[in-house]
């Protein structure tokens, strides 16, 4: 079955004396527990320092980073010649790692894109008339793309993950994405049944034309450009934004 837990081939298959963690110290321990930690996309806090270790393994070329992790790893008491698939995944898969795979560090993982291009005019009052200009518009979300480490660990027998986007894989504005919520308009009606956490009243900007524009309040209207607006009050839903989209199926 896919979830075999790697401790317990380490502490209780491979060897006829099971390795007590507790007896090792060092590198020796670091590369063990490396191997567990690794095995599994939610790590605890006690795995920080045999993954800061292991992927601290650095070399000027990417071939000596492979080959001193595999000397690293080799020091963890466990033989994987007499199995393929614990061979493949300590000499193929640990060691050719480019990063570690975790549920955080994927959720972690914000991805940005132009989502439309606005254009913006202004009238600086000096008889140089309008000025328009286009304005990039980003959108973010949660990158819904497995890390090349994740795709190579899913790929053992020996692992744990069956990593699950949970999230649909919309772009949201910068400002729905730092307030953690969008803005869905409602009817009056709508808006009064809501909880008062689902509720938001803001400016709707209706177009109008320049006679009726002036026969408004200054409160009650807006110029933008050589556009006018009249301001209305909006209805609003909010609708959280799911920030933790990678989860780990069991």
């Amino acid at each position: 079955m896919k979830k075999v837990l790697l401790s317990t081939l380490i502490f209780g298959v491979v060897s006829a004396n099971a390795i007590e963690l507790e007896l090792l110290s060092g590198d020796t321990r670091l590369a063990c527990e490396a191997m567990l930690c690794l095995a599994s996309p939610v790590q605890p806090a006690e795995c920080s320092a045999a993954l800061t270790r292991y992927f601290s393994i650095n070399a000027k070329k990417w071939s000596q980073v492979v080959a001193k992790r595999k000397s690293f790893l080799d020091l963890c008491p466990v033989v994987a010649s007499s199995d393929p698939e614990m061979y493949k995944y300590k000499n193929e898969i640990l060691a050719n790692l480019d990063g570690e795979c975790s549920v955080t560090s994927l959720n972690n993982r914000i991805e940005n894109k132009v989502i439309r291009v606005d254009k913006v005019c202004t009238n600086d009052g000096d008889g140089s008339g309008i000025q328009c200009r286009d304005v990039n518009v980003y959108g973010f979300r949660v990158n819904p793309e497995l890390t090349n480490s994740c795709k190579l660990l899913s790929t053992s027998s020996y692992t744990d993950y069956n990593l699950k986007y949970t999230c649909d894989t919309k772009f949201y504005e910068k400002n729905e994405w730092q307030r953690g919520y969008e803005l869905k308009e409602v009817s009056q009606d709508v808006y009064s049944a809501l909880p008062l956490s689902q509720k938001e009243q803001g400016e709707k900007l209706a177009q109008i034309s320049r006679y009726e524009y002036t026969q408004l309040p200054q409160n009650q209207r807006k110029q933008v450009g050589n556009q006018y607006y009249r301001v209305d009050i909006g209805y609003y839903q909010k609708s959280m934004i799911s920030k933790n989209c990678w989860v780990n199926e069991k």
